[in-house]
């Protein structure tokens, strides 16, 4: 998979959600022109079209009531998801109520928050009102989930796995699936069906791809650890499953959908924070950092990450939200680091040009990148370039736990935040083609331009027992994984920065030159101009505070 990883890291996670829905509806169009589904392709076009009009057009309101700019991605992304479920016709009664439908998902992300972010899935939310008002007011636009067809599933599962492996959330996927397949497989079998017929029913014409692939993994909604987002997928799973009507209100997915977006706010739900840029500066050559205060403190584990938005940029293929690494950085000052390369998408150079006091939003923090509880369970760590940053927070914070930090270094280029890691206690293998001068104690040089079983086992003759984590780009993260499977390593935790290839972020020497310079790392631009970074203690570093964070690596 690693051909694909480098594809679907260079676009972003809502940008492949569109083309693979889109590329549904295609699929749908085209059965559909040649009478294999009973689907008009034109009143498919103008379904997509009411819906997600109807999603934009209340999303803009709402963006221009709060001050931010509107994510016409996802207004598009929701009205592509209502159109699978709502049945296309040309008559006008068909086209208002998916446009009202539409409006009320759009309306639901502006009026229904909790704690700075939208409580429920929109796509969810709509087709929810479009059963329960909609279509007892108007006759039409009542969710049926035309989507769910023997001849869509093959295009429908193929679309959800691009969509699963490029936003790692197919644990929460398949505990949905299982769930709603171990609910509803007994009760078809208990009715009559063999076994593989209520299994290929269900597959085939239940909306249970759809809703696994698209639906319950929407970002926004989901809680911050993924045994929190397992557990609600099944609770969803289950009520998608189980036939009740109880008032106006029986089985849907809508419905459980929902229901889990509620409990997942109650319990688990992180707080949208917003973020004030106070400077710039940068954490090591070739990379550059935006300094940012919270407005409150932001509640993280060491190793977790958080989604930064810059929400008045014109954004590219690859959005204008991305995830970084936390990292703490004292009590009021917090960071976001990437590596600059020659050509920095949109993201990218609307954070370095971001002026002083402009804003940006942490919508999302979460992660499941965590030491183990252990605290005597000694620890590998293998990084490549900025992926260094989950590892700083978590060995500021260890304590006296035995870690070894192997810094992957091909191009001869240090990463970031090596003067900081010189001032704990871990020890730290260098893999670079040339030799690194003036190593800390405790550091140790290897000699190459890759990870290998040979420089793992000189520096650690205990690797089995080692609990292993491995971060950067997903070239990286795959070399590592197989080089511990070959010195006895099973069990590995990753942290893969989808968006950085093979392609090196910095060039070797007497290459070409490297991206834009930031300034030097010893220093940061204040509200305009240069002051020296006060450097800090260990105990400060390693202690959060209010909102004490530095995000690095983006995804």
């Amino acid at each position: 998979m690693g051909w694909w990883d480098g594809l679907l890291g260079r676009v972003g996670a809502y940008r492949t959600a569109t083309i693979t829905l889109l590329a549904v509806h295609a699929a749908a169009a085209l059965l559909g022109h040649l009478g294999m589904l009973d689907v008009d392709p034109v009143a498919l076009a103008a379904t997509v079209g009411a819906a997600s009009a109807g999603t934009l057009l209340t999303s803009l309101v709402g963006a221009l009531v709060s001050g931010v700019r509107a994510h016409v991605e996802s207004s598009l992304i929701t009205g592509l998801l209502l159109a699978l479920l709502l049945w296309p016709a040309l008559t006008f009664e068909s086209l208002v109520g998916a446009g009202l439908v539409g409006a009320a998902a759009g309306i639901s992300k502006v009026l229904v928050r909790w704690r700075g972010r939208h409580l429920l899935n929109p796509a969810a939310a709509g087709a929810l009102v479009a059963g329960l008002v909609v279509a007892p007011v108007l006759g039409t636009a009542a969710p049926v989930w035309w989507v769910a067809t023997p001849l869509l599933a093959p295009v429908v599962l193929v679309a959800g796995l691009l969509v699963l492996r490029r936003t790692g959330t197919g644990p929460v996927a398949v505990a949905y699936g299982l769930t709603y397949l171990a609910v509803t497989l007994p009760r078809l079998v208990l009715s009559g069906q063999p076994p593989l017929d209520a299994l290929a029913s269900v597959l085939g014409s239940h909306p249970v791809l759809v809703v696994a692939a698209f639906m319950v993994v929407e970002p926004l909604t989901q809680a911050p650890r993924r045994r929190e987002r397992v557990a609600i997928a099944v609770l969803v799973g289950g009520l998608a499953g189980v036939p009740f009507a109880v008032g106006p209100l029986s089985t849907s997915p809508e419905l459980a959908i929902v229901a889990g977006n509620v409990v997942a706010a109650l319990v688990a739900a992180p707080r949208a924070l917003r973020l004030v840029v106070v400077g710039h500066g940068s954490p090591g050559p070739g990379a550059h950092e935006v300094l940012l205060r919270p407005a409150r403190p932001l509640r993280w584990q060491p190793g977790q990450w958080a989604e930064i938005d810059v929400v008045r940029m014109r954004p590219d293929g690859r959005g204008r939200r991305r995830v970084f690494s936390l990292v703490p950085a004292g009590r009021n000052a917090v960071a976001v680091a990437f590596s600059v390369r020659e050509r920095p998408s949109a993201f990218k150079r609307a954070l370095l040009a971001a002026p002083v006091g402009s804003t940006v939003r942490a919508t999302y923090v979460g992660g499941d990148f965590l030491l183990p509880d252990d605290p005597t369970r000694p620890v590998l760590m293998i990084a490549g370039g900025i992926g260094v940053t989950p590892f700083i927070s978590q060995i500021e914070h260890a304590g006296p736990r035995d870690m070894v930090l192997v810094l992957v270094c091909p191009t001869g280029m240090p990463p970031p935040y090596l003067r900081r890691l010189a001032r704990t206690r871990v020890r730290v293998v260098i893999v670079s083609p040339e030799p690194v001068p003036a190593l800390p104690p405790r550091w140790t040089w290897h000699c190459g331009t890759r990870l290998t079983s040979s420089a793992l086992r000189a520096v650690m003759p205990d690797l089995p027992r080692r609990a292993a984590y491995v971060s950067g780009s997903p070239d990286l993260v795959r070399r590592a994984r197989a080089v511990l499977r070959e010195v006895g390593v099973r069990r590995v935790r990753t942290d893969t920065f989808t968006g950085y290839g093979r392609r090196p972020a910095h060039r070797s020497p007497g290459g070409a030159p490297p991206a834009p310079a930031a300034p030097a790392p010893a220093e940061a631009v204040r509200a305009g101009r240069k002051v020296p970074v006060r450097r800090r203690s260990r105990a400060a570093d390693a202690r959060p505070g209010p909102g004490g964070i530095t995000a690095g690596a983006s995804r």
